[in-house]
């Protein structure tokens, strides 16, 4: 019997433990552009933090679904690890969509539940005003 096939890596050694662990990719034109510049790095931070629930579902290589529209980060999730305040929060949350990295899906307040964000494009478009 032969040895089972190790599972090739897509990440180095540096990403992190998992070789074919979850990750946020980020262009380097995303990077680059106006619309990321204009960011402080605290809502960067964000941003991959909720980049990376980004979950692709492929068959047979071709793309199936995602959750594109269906990202959520209950406040259990942000608070306090990532933010101290909602206040805050919700800023850096209004400022990645001002900017067009974000759109909200669900404002779920008024549900008592949390918030649905979209990720979107419009970013390449962002003037500063």
């Amino acid at each position: 019997m032969g040895n089972p096939k190790k599972p090739k890596s897509i990440h180095q050694a540096f990403e992190g433990n998992n070789p074919r662990g979850q990750f946020a990719k980020i262009t380097q034109d995303m990077m680059q552009s106006p619309a990321w510049r204009n960011l402080c790095l605290r809502q960067q931070g964000l941003y991959l933090y909720i980049k990376a629930k980004y979950k692709v579902k492929m068959i047979n290589g071709n793309f199936e679904s995602d959750n594109r529209d269906n990202l959520s980060l209950p406040k259990s999730e942000w608070y306090p690890d990532l933010y101290s305040d909602y206040r805050t929060f919700s800023k850096d949350i209004r400022k990645l969509e001002d900017n067009g990295f974000l759109k909200t899906i669900r404002y779920g307040k008024a549900m008592h539940q949390c918030n649905l964000y979209g990720l979107c494009e419009e970013w390449k478009r962002w003037k500063p005003q």
